[in-house]
Parts: C-alpha cells; structure tokens; sequence
C-alpha cells in the first residue's frame, strides 16, 4: 500500500472546513515529497479551472503521482448536487463531475463522489430525490467509462449527508448503478461512525473496493485518537488490497503538523502488518 495526502487546488477556497493541504500548490507538493509521500490527491471545485500543464510540471519536478480526483468541494463550496430540485443545479454538478473525469484521465488517476451525490432534501419527495442521485451517479460513471476513469463511490457518515452513509449501502448502490467503472472507496472515519463492524466491512467491500481514505475517528490526523489503524490495514492487506491509502483530514493543529504526523505514523504502521 502506497501513502498519499489531498492537496486542494487554486479553485479551492482555503477554509478551516477544507480536508486538504491549502495554499501555493508546489509548495504543498514540496512538504508532501519531503514528508516521504508518493501522491497528492487533488481536492478540487471547480475542474474546468485547473491548469493541468501546470500541476503535470509539479508532479513530474517531484516525482508525485495523482492517484485521485476528489469532489468534495464541488459540494462543499460549488453548493451543487446530483439531488437538487433545481435541474440547472443538478446540471452544473454533472458537468463539474464530468470535468473531474477528464481532468482524472490526464493524469490516470480516479475520481471519488462522496457529498456531491446529494441525498433527501427537506420537503422533497424522497423516492424523487433518489431517484435523482442515482441517476447523476449513472451519468457520470458512464461517462468516466469512456474516458477509462474509475469514479469511486465513498460511504460518508449521516452527520454530513442523509444518503449512502454504510459501507454495506454503498456497495448495493455501485451494485444498483450497474457500471463497471463504478466502483467503491472506504473512509475510516465514515466507517468508524457509520458501519457496525469496520473489519467485516473491509471483507464485505473486497470486491468493489478501489480506493481508501484514513483518518482518525475526529476527523483528524491518523493516530491522534481511538481507531484502531493496526487492525483496519491489517483487514485491508489481508483482502489483497494493494492500493493507495490517502489522508483526508481537517488541517489541524496546523497543516504541516498534521502532514508531518500522519506520515510517521503511517509508515510505522504499514511496517508492522
């Protein structure tokens, strides 16, 4: 398993509520080199603004790959969705989504969908709401499957978003959808809330799973709290899962800190399994 650490492009507006490395993007790239990191996932908003030359410059000057695009802060600070009653809105995700993709497929990397997927809304007929997520999620797996792109589907817990919150709901989802480039990632956070067994669900999820995330049960840098991380990658490794594990964590106390930190601790762990 190789260590990765998001890192949120220029489109990105630096905010405390952002889980990824913040600020001029070769100097991030720099500190996750540094730090022994062999990729930066990029946390984006708007993808259609990113200068792709530009970060190809920085991942080739130090020798980082960009396993994943996520799209977290098309949610988050585009305030669009694939549920949203108003069809310009849920267009304008889609079409973000989609740009992901072709920006994913520059660098042969993923894209995930965790928030952007939308959920039930107040006030909105349920069974519609659904029906509407799913179908974004259709559109854009469709699309990522001709562009040769995986789109990793994330379980995110029920405090951020009412809708596909366990692992085992995620995997009747991508099951549902139907695509094969449709797949399934993991976040040990979301999993620590969310799921009632974390070991079992890594052994539920062998089959579709693609991608991870890792984080502590605060949200915070890997080994600053109470999940257990031994006995997570320990289940990851024996399901075979040989992929990236990627830190997506709020940059507290300080970015450099939770960078430096996570990677320490990682890395001892990955020795120890």
């Amino acid at each position: 398993m190789r260590l990765c650490y998001q890192v949120a492009t220029p489109d990105v507006i630096p905010a405390p509520g952002v889980t990824a490395y913040q600020g001029d993007l070769a100097h991030a790239f720099a500190r996750l080199k540094a730090c022994g990191y062999e990729g930066a996932e990029l946390m984006v908003c708007n993808p259609k603004q990113i200068n792709v030359p530009e970060v190809r410059r920085l991942q080739e000057r130090y020798g980082l790959e960009i396993p994943m695009i996520c799209t977290g802060e098309v949610f988050g600070q585009g305030n669009v969705c694939f549920s949203h009653p108003d069809p310009t809105m849920r267009e304008e995700a889609i079409a973000r989504c989609k740009a992901a993709v072709d920006v994913a497929r520059e660098f042969g990397a993923q894209i995930n969908i965790g928030r952007v997927r939308g959920g039930y809304i107040w006030g909105e007929d349920a069974a519609e709401c659904r029906r509407r997520a799913i179908q974004g999620m259709r559109t854009v797996a469709e699309y990522a499957g001709t562009k040769g792109v995986t789109m990793a589907l994330e379980p995110v817990n029920s405090i951020a978003i009412n809708f596909i919150n366990t692992t085992q709901e995620g995997i009747a989802v991508v099951q549902e959808i139907g695509v094969p480039a449709c797949r399934l990632m993991l976040d040990s956070n979301h999993m620590y809330i969310e799921d009632i067994d974390m070991v079992q669900s890594v052994y539920d999820a062998k089959d579709y799973l693609t991608y991870v995330h890792v984080v502590d049960s605060n949200r915070l840098y890997p080994g600053n709290r109470k999940l257990d991380f031994h006995v997570f990658l320990s289940a990851l490794k024996a399901i075979g899962y040989d992929g990236w594990l990627s830190v997506e964590v709020f940059q507290r106390p300080t970015q450099d800190i939770a960078l430096e930190k996570s990677a320490k601790f990682l890395q001892k762990q990955l020795e120890f399994i």
